[in-house]
């Protein structure tokens, strides 16, 4: 007698306090809603299809988050962990060299919405030809976010290569659905009061960069674009070295400079998303951890920027040490009475990368892989400065929306930061 196969029941488990709060924004304030959260590869060399679908495979076994939807129960969010993948790919084949419409598809795969309560990942495959290959992990951000695609980068590495589907992956300390149960143990013993203490204090008057708007642009968004180059760059580096200090810190100065040069603002708040990622459980975990955190400093124009270098680096490492609490946690009067949010000024800083992970790495068995990442970069924030290192130099974006900026003052303000960094290194 033949016995029919009964697939394991999922598990359902409370949603994180991030999962919630994004949840909430996606809902009730859509400009704010969530976007996806892509992690894409260059695969160079002969790779077929069912190493690729082993691969997928095994990344949905070892991470929990990319088995687990999202849901409401009554009145509550909950992550609901299924015990089986399901390796659910889209094939796409080009022809050698179609880069433009490469570009084009990407694009659209990433705009289109993940239907989170029926699968957290997308996976799409484009082939170019019997060697030349892009692979996209395509995730909502409610199960993802930028160190979890690090992660995920290690482990395509690793299962791509001479080894394949069977290598031995580093263990993972806690699975997404394990830190959720350890926030929601530290909220109930009263173990983020003290976080929420600090940031009411901190918060407390604080005030958005008042910049200038316009009521006759369009609404869309935008992006201007800067490059520093690689001589000062490398003289940036040094900076930091000399001043113990860290990159992020100084371009982040920079831009509070120029905020308070453009609105005379001496008291200045930045957002910034931070990793969130201070339990060594987490390292190697896939999930939502990064939380936004408000970045306060006051400025004196007329003292050295050094000054401001170091209010800026006391801020952000009190940031650090306090970044479990997102500014959603903390209700700031002044800010609702102005009717501005936290998110309409944000800043945002890439790892500065080892020299030789600019490179397409060898794995292998004939393979060379990369990190694909066409140039895109549209913000769902207001005004959003990122500045990303690269091996000739850094590049600076600035995404906005023309129903608040110009063209012409968003080409300007990127002008105008680029400007600022040969004047504090004195060439």
């Amino acid at each position: 007698m033949l016995r029919s196969y009964t697939p394991p029941m999922p598990r359902q488990l409370p949603a994180s306090i991030g999962q919630r709060l994004m949840w909430f924004l996606g809902h009730y304030r859509a400009e704010s809603a969530s976007v996806n959260c892509p992690a894409a590869f260059r695969i160079h060399g002969r790779l077929d299809d069912d190493r690729i679908a082993a691969a997928v495979t095994r990344l949905e076994r070892r991470h929990d988050a990319l088995r687990t939807t999202l849901e409401r129960d009554r009145r509550e969010l909950v992550q609901v962990v299924h015990e089986e993948p399901t390796a659910r790919i889209e094939w796409t084949s080009l022809p050698a060299g179609a880069e433009d419409e490469l570009t084009e598809q990407y694009a659209a795969e990433l705009r289109a919405p993940i239907a989170v309560r029926e699968w957290p990942v997308r996976w799409h495959v484009w082939r170019l030809g019997p060697e030349d290959t892009v692979l996209a992990a395509n995730m909502h951000h409610l199960v993802s976010d930028a160190w979890s695609c690090g992660v995920l980068i290690d482990d395509v590495l690793a299962l791509l290569g001479a080894d394949g589907p069977a290598a031995d992956l580093p263990p993972i300390g806690w699975q997404y659905p394990d830190y959720a149960a350890w926030q929601h143990g530290d909220a109930e013993n009263g173990a983020l009061a003290a976080h929420q203490d600090y940031w009411k204090s901190k918060l407390d008057g604080m005030r958005m960069p008042a910049l200038p708007g316009t009521a006759a642009a369009t609404g869309e968004p935008a992006l201007a674009l800067g490059t520093i180059p690689a001589d000062q760059a490398d003289a940036l580096r040094t900076f930091a070295k000399t001043h113990r200090t860290t990159l992020f810190s100084i371009m982040l100065s920079l831009y509070y400079r120029l905020l308070h040069q453009e609105t005379g603002q001496a008291d200045l708040t930045v957002a910034s998303l931070f990793a969130n990622r201070m339990r060594p459980e987490v390292q190697k975990t896939v999930g939502f951890f990064a939380n936004m955190l408000a970045l306060r400093t006051t400025l004196d124009p007329d003292r050295p920027f050094t000054d401001l270098l170091r209010a800026t680096q006391r801020t952000v490492m009190d940031a650090v040490v306090h970044q479990s609490v997102p500014y959603q946690m903390v209700p700031v009067p002044s800010l609702r009475d102005s009717g501005g949010r936290v998110d309409d000024v944000v800043f945002q800083m890439l790892p500065d990368r080892r020299p030789e992970s600019w490179n397409p790495t060898d794995v292998g068995a004939g393979l060379r892989i990369d990190t694909f990442r066409p140039s895109q970069g549209l913000s769902r924030f207001g005004l959003n400065l990122t500045v990303i290192p690269r091996a000739t130099g850094f590049d600076v974006r600035l995404s906005y929306t023309r129903d608040r900026f110009t063209d012409a003052w968003a080409e300007d303000f990127v002008r105008r930061y680029v400007a600022l960094v040969p004047t504090i290194l004195g060439v």
